[in-house]
């Protein structure tokens, strides 16, 4: 009787030890999922601070075609013109690379303005040299046009809009720090293009007879390139000269189209044609397609 007692007794011990290592086996497993939780739920709020600053427009967005038009220099010529903002009314919305008048007059501006609201196109434009030759940008322009110099974004794209009209100033210090602040503040974002848009090309004189006051201006214009180069711009659109011309500067494409009705600079073999460019925008890639009216 007291040999059976014990050995009943050993057996209860026994499965006592086991339940008690089973019990810290689900300890350990139930503990170490809880830490897993946990600190994956510290990865992911880290991965959202991390990220915050980021642009979170839709991919499937971002992916349709859309286009764009970009001219320059109408001068009044409405006969010419026109044809290019009928064209736009099938694009989201067009671009004019300055000299939207002919000698920047109020009634010049004014013809424009009722124009331009008429057609019912978005659109945004950059003063030439021509529209500040009455008063500054700041003037007439903005009254009946809008910002002179801006920066916005379109889907997938970021467009940095400069202002580099004044045969005195160009390519100005405080526009240079305007642009530079402005590319920066979206360094981190997810456009696929970053796009410029000035009136006078890097290299073109104001006029044909550059006085001495101009050439400060055609030289700050030199800075333009490696401005935009050096925060991620690879495409600038320019008005001035009255054709068409593409080419590329320091891994900088540059078009420049003056071709929206202004007398011609060039022959027809050269580009001297009246136009207006198509961009077209699939995801990374851009369409440039010079349309001969």
């Amino acid at each position: 009787m007291h040999d059976g007692s014990f050995c009943l007794g050993k057996k209860n011990i026994a499965r006592v030890y086991i339940l008690c290592v089973l019990f810290l086996v689900l300890f350990l497993l139930l503990s170490a999922a809880i830490f897993s939780g946990c600190a994956t739920g510290r990865r992911t709020q880290t991965a959202v601070t991390e990220t915050e600053n980021i642009d979170t427009r839709s991919s499937a967005e971002d992916t349709r075609p859309w286009s764009f038009i970009v001219c320059g220099d109408p001068q009044n010529n409405y006969e010419v013109f026109s044809k290019i903002v009928e064209a736009a009314k099938s694009v989201d919305f067009m671009i004019i690379a300055g000299d939207l008048t002919g000698s920047g007059t109020e009634q010049e501006f004014a013809t424009f303005s009722s124009f331009m609201k008429k057609g019912g196109v978005k659109f945004y434009a950059v003063p030439g040299n021509h529209d500040v030759s009455k008063a500054p940008a700041e003037s007439l322009f903005a009254r009946y046009v809008g910002k002179p110099s801006q920066s916005f974004s379109h889907k997938n794209c970021f467009f940095v809009l400069i202002d580099n009209s004044s045969p005195k100033k160009g390519f100005s210090r405080e526009e240079r720090s305007r642009v530079e602040e402005d590319l920066l503040s979206v360094r981190k974002m997810r456009y696929d293009h970053h796009i410029a848009v000035c009136h006078v090309p890097p290299g073109y004189p104001y006029s044909l007879l550059t006085g001495e006051d101009e050439r400060s201006a055609v030289a700050s214009n030199e800075e333009i390139v490696p401005v935009l180069v050096k925060n991620g711009v690879k495409e600038l659109f320019c008005g001035h000269f009255h054709a068409f011309r593409r080419y590329e500067q320091n891994n900088l494409k540059i078009t420049i189209t003056g071709g929206a009705g202004a007398p011609l600079h060039a022959s027809e073999r050269n580009g001297g044609y009246h136009h207006y460019i198509l961009v077209k925008v699939r995801g990374n890639n851009l369409e440039i397609e010079p349309v001969r009216l």
